[in-house]
C-alpha cells in the first residue's frame, strides 16, 4: 500500500467511537491512512506528529447517506467540487448519491464512467446509487458490487417521475432481488397527491404539507413493505417525515422482514408552520416537512435505534429558481454544509441524546450501507476525522457556506460544533472553513 499520509497521535480529546464517548483516550493514525491504535498515554513514535486537542471533540468522519450532487448533466446547480466541499464544512468525509437528473445510472457503464470522472473532482469518498427504473432492469446484475443499493422513486419528485402502480413496483423489487440488490426508496403515493391537488381550495393550495400529505407518505410506505415482503427484496426508506411512517417500518423490522429507514435533519429541527411560514420557498422539499408530533415520534424512534440513522437530502437549487410561485418552484435544499452542527443542534433543541444524535451520521449508515471502514474510529478503520469545539458558537452566514447555492433555510441560525479540521484517511483536507490540497476522494465500489 502506496503511504498517503503523516502519521499522527492525537491526545488530549474526548473521542466519540460511533456509538459513545470515550474519555482519557488517543489515538494513532498511520502513514496508510488507517487508525492504527487507541488507548491511554500512548507513546509518541519516531516521525510522528502529535496533535493536542484540547479537550475539543474527535469524531468519525460523518457519513451522508443521501444526497444529490447532480453530476454529470446540472452541474451548475451542484457539482461534486463545490458539493464535496460543503460536505467537509458540515464534516462529511463520505456521501453516498443519487442522480435524480439525466443521465440516470441504468448500467454499469454509466456507473464506472461517472466514478471515474469524480475522481481528482471529489474532496471526499464518495458512492453512487445506481437508478432502479424499468429501463435499468435488464442492466441490474453488471451493477451489482458498483453501487450500495438502488434508488426507486415511488413517488414523483423532482427530476424523476413516480412508479405507476403497484404491478409495476412488483417488477420493480422482483429484478431487484433476482440481481442481489437493496432497493432504497422514495415514498409517497402520486395518487393521494394527485386527489390533494383536484380538491385544494386557495387557503390549501399553497401549504406543502397538505398537498403531499402524511397520508401520501404512510400508504406508500405501507404499499412499499408489503411488495417488498411479497417479493423477499431489502427495502430501505429514505427520508422518512411522519411518525406512522417510521412506525411501519420499525413494526415491518420486527417482524423479522428486511426493511430500515432513514429520516433527514429537517424533518427533527422544523414542523410545518415554520416550513410555510419561510420565504422563497426555502423550507419546500419531497416528502413535505410534516407536524410536531411527527418530529417528537422520529427523534423518539432515533433514540431508540430503530432507525438507521439521518441523511440530509442535499438538493440545491440556485435562489432565483426558488423565489418563483409555490407551484413553480423546485423542491430541495442545501443541508451537507451544516450537518454537524444541525444534529447538535437536534440535541440542545429537542432531547435526542448527543451519543444518539452523532451515531446517526457516523455509524449507523455506514453499517447500513456496508461501509465498513467508514464511520468508526476503530483500529484499522480509516483515519477519517472531525474536530470540533462543541462550546463554540456560529451564526449560519449563507453567503460563506461553500455548496453551489449560496444560501441557506437555515442563515441565520446559532449553531455549535462547526468542525474546525476534517480529515480523509489520515490527510488533512479541511481546516478553518477552507479546503486543504487537491482533491482526493475515492470511490468506494469500482
Amino acid at each position: 500500500m502506496t503511504p498517503l499520509a503523516q502519521p499522527r497521535l492525537f491526545r488530549n480529546g474526548r473521542l466519540f467511537d460511533g456509538k459513545c464517548f470515550l474519555d482519557n483516550c488517543d489515538l494513532r493514525s498511520d502513514a496508510n491512512g488507517l487508525i492504527a491504535e487507541m488507548g491511554q498515554d500512548l507513546s509518541r513514535q519516531s516521525g510522528e506528529q502529535i496533535l493536542d486537542l484540547e479537550g475539543r471533540l474527535l469524531l468519525p468522519g460523518l457519513v451522508d447517506c443521501h444526497v444529490h450532487f447532480r453530476e454529470p448533466g446540472l452541474v451548475r446547480k451542484e457539482g461534486y467540487l463545490t458539493g464535496s466541499t460543503g460536505a467537509l464544512h458540515g464534516g462529511v468525509t463520505t456521501v453516498l448519491e443519487i442522480q435524480n437528473n439525466p443521465p440516470l445510472m441504468e448500467n454499469a457503464d454509466l456507473l464506472k464512467e461517472k466514478m471515474k470522472n469524480l475522481c481528482g473532482v471529489s474532496r471526499i469518498d464518495f458512492a453512487p446509487y445506481g437508478s432502479l427504473t424499468l429501463n435499468s432492469m435488464d442492466n441490474l446484475d453488471g451493477m451489482l458490487g458498483l453501487v450500495p443499493a438502488v434508488k426507486c422513486f415511488l413517488g414523483g419528485s423532482t427530476g424523476s417521475g413516480g412508479v405507476p402502480n403497484l404491478d409495476v413496483m412488483r417488477q420493480l423489487f422482483s429484478a431487484a432481488k433476482k440481481a442481489g440488490h437493496k432497493v432504497v426508496a422514495h415514498c409517497e403515493d402520486d395518487a393521494l397527491m394527485r386527489k390533494a391537488l383536484e380538491e385544494a381550495t386557495p387557503e390549501t393550495a399553497e401549504r406543502h404539507d397538505l398537498m403531499r400529505s402524511r397520508e401520501a407518505e404512510t400508504k406508500s410506505i405501507r404499499d412499499a413493505i408489503s411488495v417488498a415482503e411479497e417479493t423477499g427484496v431489502q427495502l430501505h426508506v429514505f427520508h422518512i417525515s411522519t411518525g406512522e411512517g417510521a412506525k411501519c417500518v420499525v413494526e415491518a423490522a420486527e417482524r423479522g422482514l428486511p426493511i430500515t429507514g432513514t429520516t433527514g435533519p429537517h424533518y427533527l429541527l422544523v414542523e410545518a408552520e415554520e416550513a410555510a411560514q419561510a420565504s422563497q420557498n426555502r423550507f419546500k422539499v419531497n416528502p413535505s416537512i410534516k407536524y410536531a408530533e411527527d418530529r417528537e415520534t422520529l427523534i423518539s424512534i432515533l433514540e431508540k435505534s430503530l432507525l438507521q440513522g439521518v441523511g440530509t437530502d442535499h438538493a440545491p437549487h440556485p435562489l432565483e429558481d426558488k423565489d418563483r410561485p409555490y407551484r413553480k418552484s423546485p423542491s430541495g435544499f442545501p443541508c451537507i454544509d451544516l450537518l454537524l452542527p444541525l444534529m447538535f443542534a437536534v440535541h440542545d433543541r429537542f432531547g435526542l441524546s448527543l451519543e444518539r444524535a452523532l451515531a446517526s451520521v457516523t455509524r449507523d449508515p455506514a453499517l447500513e450501507f456496508c461501509l465498513a471502514q467508514k464511520g468508526r474510529l476503530a483500529v484499522g478503520a480509516d483515519a477519517d476525522f472531525v474536530i470540533c469545539d462543541p462550546q463554540k458558537k456560529t451564526t449560519v452566514d449563507e453567503t460563506s457556506l461553500p455548496s453551489k447555492s449560496k444560501w441557506s433555510p437555515y442563515n441565520g441560525w446559532e449553531l455549535r460544533a462547526f468542525p474546525e479540521q476534517v480529515y480523509l484517511r489520515g490527510q488533512l483536507v479541511f481546516e478553518g472553513g477552507e479546503p486543504i490540497g487537491d482533491p482526493c476522494g475515492r470511490p468506494l465500489f469500482l
